[in-house]
């Protein structure tokens, strides 16, 4: 029963920031605290458009962190608890901009032969 009402209550929140941010995207991540505790975090995102991106690569070359990137593209419901996660787990930041930088055409297995 418990179950039920809390995917009713994702299921509302969804809809919300899609009403409020059109298409929205769910990432979420399962953080080992230690060898016997995990902690589940989910956050929301826009799609990160190519004005973020260059501002990401802009941000790179200077040795900033993907933080940059996530907090262009995180949805203001979802900011507050990002960064709490970020300062308690920074390397949360790299999982989360891979997923990100995914939808912008990053690929996992690109293959090069030479001819």
């Amino acid at each position: 029963m418990e179950e039920i009402k809390k995917d009713t209550a994702q299921k509302s929140q969804t809809e919300e920031l899609k009403e409020k941010y059109g298409k929205v995207y769910r990432v979420g991540a399962t953080i080992e605290v230690d060898d016997e505790t995990e902690k589940n975090v989910e956050f929301f995102f826009k799609r990160p458009s190519t004005a973020s991106y260059d501002r990401y690569v802009k941000t790179t070359a200077q040795g900033a962190t993907k933080a940059v990137f996530l907090f262009d593209n995180v949805v203001e419901e979802s900011r507050a608890s990002l960064e709490a996660n970020l300062e308690e787990f920074p390397a949360l930041a790299l999982s989360i901009g891979e997923k990100l930088l995914g939808m912008l055409g990053l690929s996992k297995q690109t293959n090069l032969k030479m001819l």
